[in-house]
């Protein structure tokens, strides 16, 4: 098959050209590949380090295909998979490998499995035209979700419904999102709105109103004024920082008493400096959050049946050209989502 893949980390070491894929084990499901998106999580992959400074991966295999985010449709069962799946049914895959039996999956946390990895990191992932993955890890999708939408679900779909779901966010309150535009803020704020909150988008790209956010506002020296002014000096109830150290400190800046700061981003750092005077008179929260759960991704797809749930598209790559995904990621001028699209 064709992939795109690397044999030492680096974009420059990225190729596209034909590998071997392995034989299909007892209870895996082979996947002929339809839409990727590409996240931030693929260019660490690729390059190895975790964000900023962060640590180094641990990748496997070698040669690796990355890509954590993708649907298509399935091509072939293994032999001990029992399942109603039948070839040609449209999936997408949840992309944290588990166990189903430790604590944490017992309690419904796949996420946080201790035996677990991302499809995409500790196995291949999903820039090729095939792709393996365990039938535990499946869910099929409706005709009428589009390739777009739903290789948009597994990683920023459900990393924002689960960060909403974990901040504890109520009707009413107030929901501020760093990184608006970004691929998991433009889901925050719809599921923001769906709860019936007042959202708040930091963003300096005026389309995200589109996508629930009540306000929008740029990150510079009078944002905490502009935030004072529209809730009216009560701050702000719940705040979602995917981005990391930069912006750490305007997010404690504008949170309110009782509210919850939700992180789960290293794009600008780990480093997350606080003053503790702030965080106990204040009774602040600050929660970390990843990815989401399996149940999680089929509550997610049901919610985006029923509900106007939708991403934007800025760029679409052939899989032949997918090595310039990866290079746009950090395009300062992106506008909503890329997308790998592999459609024959």
């Amino acid at each position: 098959m064709k992939a795109l893949f690397y044999s030492k980390p680096g974009i420059e070491n990225l190729t596209f050209s034909d590998y071997q894929l392995a034989d299909l084990r007892e209870k895996e499901v082979l996947i002929e590949t339809r839409c990727m998106s590409v996240n931030p999580i693929d260019y660490y992959t690729i390059t190895g380090m975790h964000g900023i400074n962060g640590p180094p991966m641990k990748i496997s295999p070698f040669p690796h295909i990355p890509g954590t985010e993708f649907a298509g449709i399935v091509k072939k069962k293994g032999a001990k998979v029992k399942s109603e799946l039948v070839e040609g049914d449209r999936v997408i895959v949840y992309n944290r490998l588990f166990d189903g039996t430790c604590k944490y999956c017992r309690n419904g946390k796949e996420m946080l499995c201790v035996d677990g990895g991302m499809i995409g990191i500790v196995t291949n992932g999903g820039f090729a035209e095939y792709v393996k993955v365990p039938i535990s890890n499946i869910i099929r999708i409706p005709d009428q979700l589009s390739w777009e939408t739903a290789a948009s679900l597994p990683v920023a779909g459900l990393t924002a419904l689960n960060a909403i779901e974990e901040s504890g966010l109520k009707l009413g309150e107030y929901l501020l999102i760093f990184g608006g535009s970004g691929n998991t803020g433009i889901f925050c704020s719809q599921i923001g709105k769906l709860i019936g909150a007042k959202t708040i988008s930091i963003s300096s790209k005026p389309w995200v109103k589109e996508f629930g956010a009540d306000f929008v506002f740029e990150n510079n020296m009078s944002l905490k004024e502009e935030i004072a002014h529209v809730t009216n000096g009560n701050m702000i109830d719940v705040v979602i920082n995917p981005l990391g150290e930069l912006i750490w400190s305007q997010g404690m800046n504008v949170i309110g008493k009782l509210g919850t700061i939700v992180t789960y981003g290293v794009l600008t750092g780990g480093n997350l400096m606080t003053d503790g005077r702030l965080l106990y008179n204040n009774q602040i929260t600050i929660k970390g959050t990843t990815g989401g759960s399996l149940s999680g991704l089929a509550k997610l797809i049901n919610i985006v049946k029923t509900e106007n749930i939708h991403t934007k598209i800025w760029k679409r790559f052939s899989l032949e050209d997918s090595k310039r995904a990866i290079e746009n990621i950090f395009d300062k001028n992106r506008e909503g989502r890329i997308l790998i699209e592999n459609y024959g």
